[in-house]
């Protein structure tokens, strides 16, 4: 996420007495290379975690106002004490922002991608500085280190909107994970590993909508391709109400998507979601296995479902 050498320049920085220096000053102060330190501090720059502008022939830098880079500072000041770009480089910010309330190392392992030997190392590392506790088999933050995972949580989440908005225009995160975002946006997207899902996505298995909203996008370094699971919670991620629920429900139906198989993707954005999206999944499937018998709240009668199934030669 962010190299120890980054979080060196955003640690000194944080407790500099000037709040702006030059690059050049900078390198002298870190006893680093000028060609390493203009290398760290445009990537801090383009992540806009850090503001350069070049006066009188050299750059002056400061810190951004950024939420992480501001959090990040409040850390360092507050807890000198710890070596928090040693700490926190690599994967041990993934993890951090994995460690909602109790967590086993085998979940972190899971969520993460991070190697169990790697997470079994870092949580000895922030075991030893007391950010994380143990009990029996599950590790949790204690209360004086919470921020520490406030910063890694805003962090994961800048880096996706300054990613997305290398592509597109208007970009707002709907949901986020460590490696995985959905969101939307004014215009299309064409870069490597972004997937179109949202209303426009349904085309592809029949169901073509006349109206034109925002366009929605999924990011995901691992998955090569979505599939209607995905799409159906992506929907209800999107907007969980009638309207969208009727979509998914034709979604479902066109693609007979297995009941047991989509309730195992919904837990899977569960972690993260705002809603509850495996009771959601749960409902829709038993209103059409029971053919509108059981229905609940946002869902049509049976009848209009139907009709509304019928104009896109779907059969219930």
């Amino acid at each position: 996420m962010l190299s120890e050498s980054e979080l060196t320049v955003l640690s000194y920085l944080s407790t500099a007495v000037d709040e702006t220096l030059t690059q050049r000053e900078l390198a002298d102060e870190l006893d680093w290379d000028p060609g390493h330190t203009s290398r760290v501090v445009s990537g801090l720059a383009e992540n806009g975690l850090l503001i350069r502008e070049q006066r009188d022939g050299r750059y002056e830098i400061s810190l951004s106002n950024a939420e992480p880079t501001e959090r990040f500072g409040d850390l360092v000041r507050e807890f000198p004490h710890v070596d928090f770009p040693d700490l926190l480089a690599g994967s041990t910010i993934q993890l951090l922002y994995c460690l909602t309330g109790e967590r086993t190392a085998a979940e972190l392992t899971e969520w993460t991608g991070v190697s169990r030997a790697t997470v079994y190392r870092r949580l000895k590392q922030l075991r030893n500085v007391g950010i994380i506790t143990k009990h029996d088999t599950r590790f949790a933050l204690t209360s004086q280190f919470e921020g520490v995972a406030a910063f890694a949580r805003s962090l994961v989440q800048h880096m996706h909107r300054q990613e997305a908005r290398n592509y597109a225009v208007g970009v707002r995160l709907i949901w986020t994970d460590v490696g995985e975002y959905l969101f939307s946006c004014r215009t299309d997207v064409t870069g490597p590993r972004f997937h179109q899902t949202g209303p426009d996505a349904l085309d592809q298995y029949g169901i073509s909508l006349l109206t034109r909203e925002q366009q929605y996008y999924f990011r995901s370094e691992e998955r090569p391709e979505l599939t209607p699971g995905d799409l159906v919670c992506h929907l209800l991620l999107i907007d969980d109400g009638a309207r969208y629920r009727s979509y998914c429900l034709l979604l479902i139906a066109v693609c007979e998507i297995d009941r047991d198989g989509l309730i195992q993707t919904a837990e899977r954005y569960d972690r993260e979601a705002e809603i509850d999206l495996s009771t959601i999944v749960q409902d829709l499937c038993t209103y059409l296995e029971s053919n509108g018998g059981v229905s609940g709240e946002q869902l049509p009668e049976w009848d209009t479902f139907k009709s509304t199934a019928a104009e896109y030669d779907i059969s219930v």
